[in-house]
């Protein structure tokens, strides 16, 4: 399982540290842990987190702080050192590579330079091996079904299981729910990806993805971006688009509410877990019956596809499971009817694990979740062999 990446930063400077966080901000797969203010300090947090990566600010001595630094970085051989000075010269900068430092950065070429030289020295050990990322794409019976709060609490619990963040990327171009459930904005979004002219790539996708937390990055539908109204999704280039993701995260959710069928037949076929989010109600399963039927026509089998009954009740429920399973032929998963949990969710605009851990309603989506890391574990041990 894969570790946060973060970054420690060693300084007395307040300028240093806001430029340093500012620099970091472009970089997705990263984050600044911790900022310590004596090397004693930065020694218990090297050992004490996962950092990947330590910058120093080596001013206002400079030798007498790399002399230090000489005993700390022959230590931690697995961790970057990049020091940053005032000064450039070249008996420093020689003085450094000595001590095992990776890089020497000026001060003043921190904002441009910081973020390309963590790219380039620190190894990406979250991306996942080329294309071996999975796609779950959530289908929609009707609108309020649910599929919305599914498909951001999947993705979430993906990123904590896997210690690496998952990526929702919302699909609904008439409402896009997902930002104003989490309580996010942005100036880009899935329709910047998909409308790219040049080529579609990790750095693209990870620049234009909306940073929730350490667990869950949202890829915004157009329509978070522009409010005037739904605009549809140009989806020439949806297959590439796929596979950046299948190369970026290692999951990857689609809240797939009120897309073509065309278009869900696409996701549905790439997509390692289908779900179809429906309630017990007439109206939804006669929807679910068509969307499956219309599936089969585009030969998507619908043994395929995972119904999935939300707000479920064992009783007072007028259709009970079992006529759902018969109208549509076959087996039903259910995610329960726990209006506490659901709706301090809804109410705080935040995942389950954030604010009711212990609740129903995230049991039940992690058993969805062991279904889909179940189905990428068995998928990947094949491919080894």
């Amino acid at each position: 399982m894969d570790l946060p990446r973060g970054i420690l930063l060693l300084t007395k400077d307040t300028q240093t540290v806001e430029t340093v966080t500012e620099a970091m901000g472009s970089i997705k797969r990263l984050a600044l842990e911790e900022v310590c203010t004596s090397l004693a300090g930065l020694v218990i947090q090297i050992e004490e987190t996962s950092a990947v990566a330590v910058v120093v600010d080596i001013d206002p001595d400079p030798s007498g702080i790399l002399r230090e630094l000489d005993r700390i970085v022959g230590r931690f051989s697995d961790v970057v050192f990049i020091v940053l000075a005032t000064q450039r010269d070249s008996d420093l900068i020689l003085e450094a590579m000595q001590v095992g430092v990776r890089h020497f950065l000026a001060k003043d070429s921190v904002a441009s330079d910081l973020a390309g030289v963590l790219k380039r020295l620190v190894p990406d050990s979250q991306a996942p091996a080329h294309g071996q990322g999975a796609l779950v794409t959530v289908l929609s019976a009707s609108g309020g079904c649910g599929a919305t709060t599914m498909a951001i609490n999947l993705a979430n619990e993906l990123g904590l299981e896997s210690s690496s963040p998952a990526l929702v990327a919302d699909m609904d171009y008439a409402y896009g729910a997902t930002a104003s459930y989490l309580g996010l904005s942005g100036q880009y979004g899935l329709d910047n990806i998909l409308t790219h002219e040049g080529l579609i790539d990790d750095e693209l996708l990870l620049s234009t993805a909306t940073v929730y937390s350490p667990s869950l990055h949202v890829l915004l539908s157009p329509v978070s971006i522009n409010h005037d109204g739904p605009v549809p999704l140009q989806c020439d280039r949806l297959r590439d688009v796929l596979e950046t993701f299948r190369n970026t995260y290692h999951y990857t959710v689609i809240d797939a509410a009120r897309v073509p069928l065309e278009i869900a037949a696409t996701l549905v076929a790439a997509s390692k877990l289908r779900l179809l989010a429906f309630q017990l109600n007439v109206k939804d399963i006669t929807n679910a019956r068509s969307i499956l039927e219309a599936l089969a026509r585009r030969e998507i089998s619908s043994e395929s596809i995972l119904p999935v009954a939300n707000r479920y009740r064992r009783r007072n429920q007028i259709i009970i499971l079992e006529e759902a399973e018969k109208a549509l032929g076959m087996s039903v998963a259910q995610v329960s009817n726990d209006f506490s949990g659901a709706l301090k969710c809804i109410t705080h605009g935040q995942p389950l694990a954030d604010v009711a851990s212990r609740s129903v309603v995230r049991r039940d989506v992690q058993r969805l979740v062991s279904r889909v890391v179940g189905l990428h574990s068995a998928d990947l041990a094949a491919s080894w062999r």
